[in-house]
């Protein structure tokens, strides 16, 4: 019995003592997986930020440099005035007014490529008038002074007329844009703007020009004036001439009013509208039919014609409407395009009468009767 109580007791210990290294162990192992593991601390590489560093660095520099440039040629241009770089562009103008001596003009050329123009028949006048104003932006009136000497306005005569106009690609201003040569009895004016010689000048630089004519220098055999005008960035107002009118824009409206349009009469601009409100002469007897054309780009074309104007009319636009206060049938050609060609009035021989032909890419074909 003794011997069976000490095994007894035994087998206890030995087991209790496996149960107690058990228990340890899962202590352990629990410890170790709620323990983490301690990672080693990644250097951060500096050349990154250095770089970034340097990078901003130079662009501070580069800017800097920029503003002393800038302001640096703005006081020597003398567009300072008090605090330099602190003063605002104004608008200045300078107006001057030229009289010209011709008892008759066959011929007038103008070539304007800043600014807008206006010709115009005044019953009060007794010669010939030409009135430039020239606009200029500047800092200073000193500034303004300097930028209107750099513009010129040419009024040249006959006699004078050798170097070549500005707007019209070199060509000469004695010859007229069909190359004819002008009668003695003509007149240029041509305008200079210089272009700007860097960012800082040059900027907003314009001329306008108003030509007045008294009515007995005109030719008093018919509407046989040739009036040429190349105003490509401008508005061109046309009042009381009569004759072939080439005009010739680019950005700008053009309004012809109180003329009578000669055959071979082109006017045309790029953006803008043009207004017509006059007559159509007819051909010459030695031509069976003849030909006006005007034309627009982007923009409107609104013409006035007496009711019972003789002439086959050949309307178009491509993107656009005609409308119409003379009983014509217009076609629609799909697409936003539309177009008319044929007589504008009953009464009207498509064998005899000259071609009025009105042609938009975008916009609207007007046509009005005009009041009597």
């Amino acid at each position: 019995m003794g011997r069976g109580r000490d095994r007894y007791y035994t087998d206890w210990d030995e087991q209790d003592e496996d149960d107690y290294e058990d228990e340890d162990e899962d202590d352990y192992e629990y410890e170790r997986r709620r323990i983490p593991r301690r990672r080693r601390r990644r250097q951060r590489k500096v050349w990154p930020i250095l770089l970034a560093g340097c990078a901003l660095g130079v662009l501070l520099v580069v800017c800097a440099a920029a503003g002393v440039v800038f302001f640096t040629l703005h006081s020597l241009q003398g567009d300072n005035a008090g605090v330099i770089g602190l003063s605002q562009p104004q608008t200045f103008t300078q107006q001057n007014t030229q009289k010209v001596a011709l008892s008759g003009i066959a011929r007038m050329r103008i070539c304007n490529s800043v600014g807008n123009v206006k010709v115009q028949v005044d019953p009060r006048a007794s010669t010939v008038s030409v009135m430039s104003q020239k606009i200029v932006r500047a800092n200073s009136q000193a500034a303004a002074n300097q930028e209107f000497g750099r513009i010129s306005v040419a009024v040249q005569t006959p006699g004078a007329i050798s170097m070549p106009l500005t707007c019209a690609g070199g060509q000469s201003a004695a010859t007229s844009s069909t190359g004819t040569t002008p009668a003695q009895n003509a007149l240029t004016i041509d305008t200079t703007i210089p272009d700007s010689g860097g960012f800082l000048r040059g900027a907003g630089d314009s001329v306008d020009l108003t030509v007045t004519l008294p009515p007995n220098i005109l030719p008093s055999s018919g509407p046989t004036l040739a009036l040429d005008v190349e105003a490509p960035v401008g508005n061109v107002s046309i009042d009381g001439v009569s004759g072939i009118l080439t005009i010739k824009g680019s950005t700008g409206s053009i309004n012809v009013s109180h003329v009578v349009l000669a055959d071979g009469s082109h006017i045309e601009t790029g953006q803008g509208n043009v207004i017509f409100n006059g007559l159509l002469a007819a051909p010459d007897a030695a031509r069976s039919q003849g030909s006006y054309i005007i034309q627009c780009e982007q923009g409107n074309i609104d013409a006035t014609l007496p009711a019972s104007a003789n002439v086959v009319l050949d309307a178009n636009t491509n993107v656009g409407a005609i409308k119409s206060d003379f009983p014509i049938q217009v076609q629609n050609n799909g697409d936003g395009a539309m177009s008319f060609h044929g007589p504008l009035t009953p009464s009207t021989s498509p064998q005899n009468a000259p071609t009025l032909v009105l042609d938009v890419s975008t916009g609207n074909v007007i046509l009005h009767k005009a009041q009597v």
